[in-house]
């Protein structure tokens, strides 16, 4: 058996289309082009399911992966684009008896506790009043440090990278990494990322143009070159990245071991 990894979105913080954009990739008719906001689900050996971000399409890209259960979650930062599904885990608290455990750094944990204090402070926000309508979330935070950390009864390795003002978490499950909305990567991690033999990298790829916060089409490729997995998978793509031109793109430079992710695709790795 294989674990695997569906790339449940693999659009920016808008998504593509942009709502009321008219340019030629937001009015594209191939479903290529359309990507909702990034979030990926691990379906592993151990028949555990670990869900890597919750995007705020997040009820219809687990509707479309046909996803009846969660094990655990992992945001890898606090921004919008990768937090606010979070309500739509109630769903998986219906039939549970133990809160589903959400892994992320204390940065985060402080700023999901802030943003969403009906699931995460509770006990003081229903001290004095009962829980009325459909309920509510039923998760547990639980603090992720730069290193190995033991999520789901599974060994990840995370690093903390730089993205805008704060920081987001990349990790490696064994042979595959998972490198999202981030600016550069520390030689540190990069070495990491390169001695673990990687068979799938998931990496940040904002736009061909420079950003401020993202990594872009030509970083991530010396990037990917540095890390030389067996395939690397392109995400968190704007809507100045056409499908079908970067197929082209890819394919004058010569490089094989690189494609743009569709939403719903799924890969395996060992």
């Amino acid at each position: 058996m294989m674990n695997k990894i569906t790339i449940l979105g693999s659009g920016t913080s808008t998504g593509v289309p942009i709502l009321g954009c008219k340019c030629g990739i937001c009015q594209s008719k191939d479903p290529r082009n359309n990507r909702l906001r990034s979030s990926a689900l691990l379906e592993l050996t151990s028949k555990k399911n670990i869900l890597i971000d919750a995007s705020p399409d997040l009820r219809a890209q687990l509707l479309r992966a046909r996803t009846d259960s969660l094990n655990g979650v992992i945001i890898t930062h606090d921004h919008a684009d990768h937090t606010h599904g979070i309500d739509d885990l109630r769903a998986f608290s219906f039939e549970r008896t133990s809160e589903i455990p959400v892994y992320t750094d204390p940065h985060c944990m402080n700023s999901l506790t802030m943003k969403f204090p009906y699931i995460f402070q509770r006990e003081k926000i229903f001290a004095q009043r009962p829980i009325l309508g459909g309920g509510i979330p039923h998760l547990e935070l639980h603090p992720i440090l730069p290193g190995l950390n033991v999520v789901c009864d599974e060994e990840f390795h995370f690093f903390s990278l730089p993205h805008g003002y704060g920081s987001t978490l990349s990790f490696i499950h064994r042979r595959l990494g998972y490198i999202i909305d981030c600016v550069e990567i520390s030689q540190e991690a990069l070495d990491f990322f390169s001695n673990a033999k990687l068979e799938i990298l998931v990496i940040d790829c904002l736009r061909y143009d420079p950003h401020q916060t993202h990594l872009h089409f030509d970083k991530t490729l010396r990037y990917i070159e540095m890390i030389s997995p067996r395939l690397a998978i392109l995400t968190h793509m704007g809507h100045e990245i056409d499908y079908l031109d970067i197929i082209n793109q890819l394919k004058r430079r010569g490089i094989k071991n690189v494609i743009p992710a569709i939403d719903g695709q799924s890969f395996l790795y060992s």
